[in-house]
């Protein structure tokens, strides 16, 4: 072994928080690759978000040549893309297209409830926008604006929800989709930690993201260990898979095993909520409408269009269009059962 005078510089930098979902699912990414990145969770961060990128927002990744991007999908499509090894697309194309479908689906409908979760109360409003401060300063508490720099976080968060969230009205609704998926989460995973095989996907690492910040927040942190004891032990084992080694095996091939997977089971809560969100908010900001409407279950969920969910639905359809007439066979009964395939197939009727 050489002996050296300094640590030899990584190739990445990742600019993020603890407290912010898509942080931790790109960092948790970054480690299963193994892909050599400094973790950069400081008060830098949001200043490289607001002057790096074109939206605000962490995780910031700094590639090694000096740019510089921030949408977790898009970034992980690269790194799949350029690099073979441990990749979380599975082998399977039918398999690999569930996959991305089910982080589309946590990082566009689970961000919500969690989201609601996380500043709906008052006592997490106090607690939660400390902890990220607390992260910010770099422990710095004694800050003469600390109090204020975290009422105003947490201020600014609060509007976002009257936005994003909709109405507390909906609160019952919102919490009761996350519970559901939960309940699947907690059943799937006393019997195996992944998806397909025994190495992970991008599904598991994207629904890694938003239960990180569960079982850490205040409120949810408490039904978390309480109803969902394995899942939130599960989240600890996500956080670093730099050391798992394992197989795909094909889940697609099988329609059977397929349907009574818990897969199918999130495809069902993908057809009931995310991807009739998704097909809404596109029609209304096509429409140039700032609102959206769409019934769950008799409920009339009425939300704020939002340009971020603006590219999910037609990528989701170009992935699916993409596929093989022999991939398409074997997703054609899991996606009709569930309610999906209508949402993602031009020819669907």
């Amino acid at each position: 072994m050489t002996i050296t005078q300094s640590i030899p510089d990584t190739t990445h930098k990742l600019h993020g928080m603890l407290m912010s979902p898509f942080s931790m699912k790109l960092r948790a990414y970054l480690r299963y690759r193994r892909i050599p990145f400094q973790w950069c969770n400081n008060a830098r961060a949001h200043e490289i978000a607001m002057t790096k990128v074109s939206t605000y927002m962490v995780p910031v990744i700094e590639y090694p040549d000096g740019t510089f991007e921030n949408d977790s999908t898009p970034i992980i499509d690269k790194f799949e893309e350029n690099i073979t090894a441990r990749r979380t697309d599975p082998e399977n194309e039918a398999d690999a297209f569930l996959a991305y479908l089910i982080e589309d689906f946590a990082d566009e409908w689970l961000l919500w409830p969690f989201f609601m979760h996380r500043w709906r109360l008052e006592a997490d409003q106090k607690h939660n926008s400390q902890w990220i401060l607390y992260e910010a300063l770099q422990g710095n508490v004694h800050d003469d604006d600390f109090a204020t720099q975290s009422e105003f976080w947490a201020n600014r968060q609060i509007q976002g929800i009257k936005l994003l969230c909709g109405s507390p009205d909906y609160d019952e609704l919102l919490d009761n989709s996350l519970q559901a998926f939960l309940s699947i989460m907690e059943k799937a995973v006393s019997r195996r930690l992944f998806f397909f095989g025994s190495r992970p996907s991008r599904a598991e690492i994207a629904i890694y993201g938003i239960l990180s910040q569960e079982i850490q927040d205040l409120s949810a942190s408490s039904f978390m260990y309480e109803k969902y004891r394995f899942t939130t032990r599960w989240v600890s084992i996500i956080d670093d898979m730099s050391g798992v080694e394992g197989d795909w095996e094909p889940l697609s091939t099988d329609t059977e095993k397929l349907l009574t997977s818990p897969l199918a089971e999130i495809l069902k809560l993908s057809g009931k909520y995310h991807l009739p969100l998704l097909l809404a908010n596109e029609t209304a900001l096509a429409n140039g409408e700032d609102v959206f409407s769409f019934d769950i279950d008799g409920t009339e969920f009425t939300r704020r269009s939002h340009k971020r969910h603006e590219t999910c639905l037609p990528m989701l359809r170009k992935r699916y269009a993409q596929l093989s007439g022999e991939s398409k066979y074997a997703l054609k009964t899991v996606l009709e059962e569930t309610n999906c395939l209508k949402y993602l197939a031009d020819d669907a009727a």
